[in-house]
C-alpha cells in the first residue's frame, strides 16, 4: 500500500480508538484520608488511619485494603475487599465479591460521589449506618 494513503488511515484509526475510551475520574490509586460512620444515636469519626489504607480502581473493578496499626505496632489483621463497580453520573455502586468480613460478600453498596481536585468524597448507606469517606489520589 502506498505510504501516502496508509499514514492518514493509520492516524484516523488510532484517533478513533482513543475517542471511544470512556473517561472515569475515579480510576487510579487512592489513599484513605478520613472516615465517618453515622449511626442513629452516634457518629464515629476516624481521622488518618494509623496504618496504610488504599483503594484502587481500574475500569471495571475495585479493591481496597487497610493494615491495622495499634500503638505503633502492626497487627496481623488486614481489612480488605473488592469486586465489580459501576459509575453512572455521581452514583458509584460496589458489588462486593470478596471481603475480610464474610457477611459483606454479595452485598451491593451505593455511594454518591464527587471529586474535587485530588480528593474523592463518597457517602452511602451500609447496613444500619451511613458511611462518609474521603480519599486522596496517590498516582
Amino acid at each position: 500500500m502506498n505510504s501516502r494513503f496508509f499514514l492518514p488511515l493509520l492516524l484516523l484509526a488510532t484517533t478513533a480508538s482513543y475517542a471511544q475510551l470512556p473517561t472515569n475520574e475515579l480510576e487510579g490509586s487512592w489513599e484513605y484520608v478520613s472516615r465517618r460512620m453515622i449511626y442513629p444515636d452516634t457518629v464515629i469519626t476516624e481521622a488518618l488511619y494509623e496504618g496504610p489504607a488504599y483503594k484502587i480502581l481500574n475500569s471495571t473493578h475495585f479493591a481496597f485494603g487497610r493494615q491495622t496499626v495499634f500503638d505503633g505496632m502492626v497487627q496481623e489483621d488486614v481489612f480488605a475487599g473488592g469486586g465489580r463497580y459501576t459509575l453512572v453520573d455521581s452514583v458509584y455502586t460496589e458489588f462486593i465479591e470478596y471481603h475480610s468480613t464474610s457477611g459483606l460478600v454479595g452485598q451491593v453498596v451505593v455511594f454518591h460521589v464527587r471529586v474535587e481536585k485530588d480528593l474523592w468524597y463518597q457517602r452511602g448507606r451500609l447496613g444500619d449506618h451511613y458511611l462518609e469517606e474521603v480519599m486522596r489520589r496517590v498516582e
